[in-house]
């Protein structure tokens, strides 16, 4: 725990930054990243909105809803992350979506030892238990004498296979009913 330097090999150095994002970006497919974001629509707004130019971490749609709209707002998709309001529509739209986690610079410097120890994982508990065994394995692929890369590989494979998806349990609940 006292330690502060990540490693002594250069080349580990230089390429831990962009390992830990592969991997993390591999993991967040498991468990999605909620987060939200409020865009106001004025009247001299295209209403032809690109979600992905409004929201630059967005890696999938989760719903839309319009704010203090009493009545349902018709919207339609163009594409997946572009949608159609009505011309007449000025308000604010609320939009839930899965966001990509923000990128890790571990090191301040890729040539020093000293790592940025306020960065915040923002992925899932569960994958941050994984996430080493993935960076190891990369790290180590090279490494042919000891094999050490193909175990943490293995192991990393065993341990995803293993990723409860969901992030609560779907449940199913009856009102009213019919007899029949």
């Amino acid at each position: 725990p006292e330690e502060k330097g990540l490693a002594e090999d250069e080349d580990v150095l230089n390429k831990i930054n962009g390992v830990v994002n592969q991997i993390q970006m591999d993991l967040m497919k498991y468990r999605k990243i909620s987060a939200s974001k409020e865009i106001d629509i004025t009247e001299e707004d295209n209403k032809i909105i690109n979600l992905k130019e409004k929201i630059n971490d967005l890696y999938q749609l989760n719903k839309i809803y319009f704010k203090n709209i009493s009545d349902d707002i018709e919207y339609s998709f163009i594409d997946d992350l572009t949608i159609k309001i009505p011309d007449d529509y000025v308000g604010t739209i609320l939009v839930y979506y899965y966001k990509y986690p923000k990128k890790v610079e571990v090191l301040e410097n890729n040539l020093t030892d000293e790592y940025d120890d306020n960065y915040i994982f923002e992925i899932d508990p569960i994958l941050l238990e994984i996430m080493p065994y993935g960076i190891a394995a990369d790290l180590l692929k090279m490494d042919m004498i000891s094999n050490y890369g193909k175990y943490f590989y293995e192991r990393y494979l065993e341990m995803k296979n293993n990723i409860d998806t969901r992030n609560v349990s779907e449940s199913i609940r009856f009102e009213g009913g019919v007899d029949v």
